[in-house]
């Protein structure tokens, strides 16, 4: 009966708090127990395990082992992660999203690939800080496998909905515009738009993480001036609305193009116009503007007419001169 209320309330610590508590518990018998101090899985009441190297002068603990098989080191602040030819140390660990520099230290780098949103980054760098999603593999032609992942995005970002905790991480607190939210324990929402402070721990270590980002979801509020209802135009199309951090892309008749003065596209042909905010989020617009007199048209159809005008005058004056003699 002891031993039953014993894990009982184990079971009851671990559902209340993930963060670190003591607690004693039966192994042998009832007046046998060790002491644990750590992190309580919230499903299964169990201590969750990890293994913890200890400095022999002082005692204290330099490396634990993380439940993602990375090992910590208290000293440094890094995760490293070992593989059957070598290892990669980071600053984050693998799953967190940052909005600063992560920095990074690997060994083998000879069977060690690096990528950014896919792309292969041929010189492995010392840190990197360019918003984008990062991943390291290990192996040859015939396997490949993941080593680990993290991300890094901006500030202001409209590209979040959710932010997954990375494996053995909690929430712990979580503010939208300074009002605190009810939170889960292994994700965030992040649909509402705002300022975001989102506070979480490593279950093993108790290393605490605070990720701060404005979320705007809402994208670029621009009109498109010239077209009809069916996306055509009889003369230039103005793109309204635009803001200093908005970037624009253009593509006409299929090949890469851009915006002329005053926002305004003026050549016949089809049109791809992506308009691009600060945090992301972005429009496109497809139109046609049909064949039409610009002012270079007319122009040019004035000089052809001059031309052929001139000409005619001067057969006209040529052939009267021939009539005379």
């Amino acid at each position: 009966m002891r031993k039953a209320i014993i894990t009982f309330g184990i079971i009851l610590a671990g559902v209340c708090s993930a963060g670190s508590i003591s607690l004693a518990r039966t192994t042998a018998g009832p007046d046998m127990r060790d002491s644990y101090s750590g992190p309580i899985d919230p499903i299964t009441g169990e201590p969750i395990g990890s293994s913890e190297d200890t400095d022999e002068d002082t005692g204290e603990v330099v490396e634990v082992r993380c439940t993602d098989g990375s090992v910590y080191n208290r000293a440094s602040d890094t995760y490293t992660y070992t593989f059957e030819t070598g290892k990669v140390e980071c600053s984050i660990a693998s799953g967190m999203i940052v909005t600063g520099e992560v920095e990074i230290k690997v060994d083998g780098s000879s069977t060690v690939s690096f990528y950014k949103n896919g792309n292969k980054i041929d010189k492995i760098p010392n840190s990197v800080t360019e918003p984008g999603n990062y991943v390291f593999t290990y192996g040859d032609a015939n396997h490949t496998a993941q080593v680990m992942s993290f991300q890094i995005i901006k500030k202001k970002t409209g590209l979040m909905n959710q932010y997954i905790m990375p494996e053995g991480f909690y929430v712990d607190t979580v503010e939208i515009d300074g009002t605190e939210q009810s939170v889960g324990y292994s994700s965030v929402d992040m649909t509402q738009e705002g300022f975001y402070e989102i506070n979480y721990i490593n279950g093993v270590t108790n290393r605490e993480y605070t990720l701060k980002v404005t979320v705007d979801h809402t994208p670029p509020q621009v009109t498109f001036k010239g077209l009809d209802k069916n996306n055509k135009a009889k003369g230039p199309v103005t793109i309204k609305g635009l803001e200093d951090e908005d970037t624009v892309t253009v593509k006409f008749n299929g090949a890469k193009s851009s915006l002329g003065m005053n926002n305004k596209l003026t050549e016949s042909g089809k049109y791809t116009v992506t308009v691009t905010d600060e945090a992301g989020n972005s429009v496109e617009k497809r139109f046609t503007i049909l064949i039409y007199l610009n002012l270079s048209s007319t122009l040019f159809i004035a000089i052809i007419l001059a031309v052929i005008i001139g000409v005619c005058v001067a057969l006209y004056i040529t052939r009267k001169r021939l009539r005379v003699r």
